[in-house]
């Protein structure tokens, strides 16, 4: 009998269906393989006869056994060949029908010839090998590789003899990367835990806590104390114990490498110094040390007139309240004392807008140019040169002042009011440190 003229009556709900076999493939290696179901059976008429041989039209039709009248998959093989009966199939072999649906629950396979849907549905069950991953000690094969889309692990996962070199040499237990066995993350002894890149530990997590080995780069907040590291050195801290409370170094710059970007600038007139001006004068002398036995050993700067003034402008980002700056002032020449002052202080803007002087300094007066002594704050030198070249008494200076508003920029100037001969000059050496807090 011909699909074409098989009737309801042969096919109503009492025709008898054998599900004698189902396997389903496993995935291959091969980037392409899809999942297949081997299906066998036999249809038989109400009377008990087999179905007449020939080909058929059969469909297949998944459904969730949790929802029995919503199909999930179906295909439909045209051409399917019954012998005395029995038919075989191989479900999902085609790219247009592919046995997509992810076997994580019961389903019931549904077959029709013509029109009309055979009942019962057969319920898939499970291969018998199948069963042993419901198992507790549940075991891959011992060669070849096991992939997968992705993996979730309930109960954490151990990996044996991984470690962080070549050939496992260090007997060291973790995971490392496909092709790159010396960087990953791995376990190396007893409580300890660490990442490793090119073989060199990075990263470890033991009892007493974690480090890191290297330098650390920062984005973005840490936690809930919003703890922001600026390129600049700037912080900004907070936390329910309130504000960052100590001085830190925002900035440093190396007078012995040059001039980093002081300058030197000129008076208005005659009658003033340079510290109201905005005009840069020429001539700033990023000398040499010459005379060791003064107290100084390296590079200084060098004003190439005694009325000109020093002048930076620095920007500081984060949060602060009050800004230190460290240097060390030199006098060069022949100051007389109560009569040359040097000082130093901040400002707003280059002409000196809102600017505090935070500190001056006296030069005692000296006996005499063979046997000098100092009362004052500076340290006066086995002679007295009268040399602009030499630098003959030196102080640290730190003067304190506080942020205006929350402005991140400030002028820091330099300089000296002095008087009698035109060869008396200043400079500043060392280190130049910026604090806040």
């Amino acid at each position: 009998m011909r699909h074409c003229s098989i009737s309801k009556s042969i096919l109503k709900s009492s025709f008898a269906f054998l599900l004698t076999s189902i396997i389903l493939l496993g995935l291959s290696v091969s980037s392409n393989a899809q999942a297949t179901l081997s299906v066998q059976g036999i249809v038989k008429k109400s009377n008990g006869v087999a179905l007449e041989d020939g080909d058929y039209s059969i469909t297949f039709k998944m459904y969730a056994v949790s929802a029995p009248t919503v199909v999930i998959w179906d295909e439909t093989i045209p051409d399917v060949e019954v012998i005395s009966g029995i038919y075989s199939v191989v479900l999902g072999s085609t790219l247009a029908d592919p046995l997509n649906i992810p076997f994580n629950t019961d389903y019931e396979l549904g077959i029709t010839i013509g029109s009309q849907e055979m009942l019962p549905r057969i319920r898939l069950t499970s291969a018998p090998y199948a069963l042993s991953l419901r198992g507790e000690t549940n075991q891959f094969p011992s060669t070849g590789l096991v992939l997968a889309d992705k993996v979730k692990v309930a109960q954490g996962v151990i990996v044996n003899n991984g470690a962080p070199l070549v050939n496992n040499t260090d007997g060291s237990k973790g995971y490392s990367f496909n092709n790159d066995n010396d960087s990953g993350l791995f376990s190396t002894q007893e409580g300890k835990v660490s990442i490793y890149t090119n073989g060199v530990e990075r990263f470890r997590a033991n009892t007493t806590g974690t480090s890191t080995i290297g330098n650390d780069t920062i984005q973005g907040a840490l936690g809930a104390n919003n703890i922001n590291l600026f390129n600049n050195g700037g912080i900004n801290y907070s936390s329910n114990q309130g504000s960052f409370k100590d001085w830190r170094l925002a900035d440093v710059d190396d007078i012995n490498s040059g001039t980093e970007g002081w300058q030197q600038y000129s008076p208005i007139n005659s009658e003033y110094l340079g510290w109201n001006s905005a005009t840069v004068a020429s001539g700033l002398c990023h000398c040499n040390s010459q005379n060791s036995n003064s107290g100084f050993v390296g590079n200084f700067l060098m004003v190439s007139d005694r009325n000109n003034v020093l002048k930076k402008q620095f920007n500081i980002a984060g949060s602060y309240t009050h800004i230190k700056v460290k240097f060390r002032f030199y006098a060069i020449d022949s100051w007389e004392g109560q009569q040359d002052y040097a000082f130093a202080g901040f400002s707003t803007d280059i002409n000196a807008g809102n600017s505090v002087v935070a500190w001056y300094e006296e030069i005692a007066s000296l006996t005499s140019a063979s046997g000098k002594t100092n009362t004052g704050p500076f340290k006066a030198a086995t002679q007295f040169r009268a040399d602009p070249n030499y630098s003959d008494h030196w102080m640290d200076v730190e003067m304190t002042a506080r942020r205006n508003g929350n402005d991140t920029s400030f002028w820091v100037f330099i300089g000296a009011a002095m008087e009698g001969g035109t060869d008396e000059l200043f400079g500043i050496g060392q280190l130049v440190e910026v604090w806040v807090r």
